[in-house]
């Protein structure tokens, strides 16, 4: 059997490893990889699956990649250009702004209009990752986030990881779905460990999901919020600096 010298790395940045070569693609569409003292062309769409099969991400459009473009592995997924329609497409599947709204008598919530049609007709609700408000997540990106904690526990076995997949699995609740009135019921236990007794909530866009907290709890985070943001900013522009020393 041929072993192909690259690897995919099961990893947030879905990076493409072949050792200190860098990754060329061909006139005909194919990726060189060295191999024994040569060289083994593997088709570009071969490559791209299996990124949005192991790594769950959006596939590449080859024909956005100049053909003497050098695909290195940090830039392979994530420097492609894309057009401007294509930018459009990706931004406007975020879920972004804030509404105030009231949980009713049962603990049923009214998804706001411009949430509904992006988080899809059944859908996940779940405590968010710290566990300090409630998370609406679209079916497909929750079970994207499970597989992710699920390759990183078989990788490596970690006792706090399955102690928090643990208590994470049995507070999520699948197959929800609004009512004609675009309300759902909040689960008691969440409604409980969350919110507490309060009533008056925020829901929020969180980019590939919606948060649920808590109107007073939300405004103490925003001062705290404001109250750090030089030293947010300090670290943001730190990370600028290194990918600048990236590039």
């Amino acid at each position: 059997m041929t072993h192909c010298p690259c690897r995919i790395l099961r990893k947030d940045e879905r990076k493409l490893e072949t050792g200190k070569n860098f990754i060329e693609k061909s006139a005909c569409k194919h990726l060189q990889f060295p191999n024994r003292g040569g060289m083994i062309r593997v088709p570009f769409r071969v490559i791209d699956d299996l990124f949005c099969e192991f790594g769950g991400g959006e596939r590449v459009d080859e024909n956005q990649v100049g053909q003497n473009e050098r695909l290195t592995p940090t830039n392979m997924r994530t420097n492609v250009p894309l057009s401007d329609e294509q930018i459009l497409e990706k931004q406007r599947k975020r879920f972004r702004g804030t509404y105030n709204h009231s949980l009713d008598g049962k603990g049923r919530l009214v998804i706001p209009l411009a949430f509904r049609q992006e988080l899809g007709e059944r859908f996940v609700i779940a405590p968010e990752f710290d566990f300090k408000s409630i998370a609406i997540y679209p079916e497909m990106v929750f079970m994207r986030l499970c597989e992710h904690y699920e390759r990183l526990n078989r990788k490596k076995k970690n006792a706090q990881l399955m102690n928090y997949m643990q208590w994470f699995n049995s507070m999520s609740y699948t197959d929800q779905e609004c009512d004609a009135q675009g309300r759902v019921l909040l689960p008691a236990k969440l409604r409980s460990m969350m919110l507490g007794e309060e009533k008056d909530v925020d829901i929020m866009g969180n980019d590939d999901h919606l948060r649920v907290a808590a109107t007073i709890n939300n405004m103490a985070n925003f001062e705290l919020f404001k109250d750090n943001l030089n030293a947010t900013w300090a670290a943001i522009d730190e990370l600028e600096d290194g990918e600048d020393e990236k590039e």
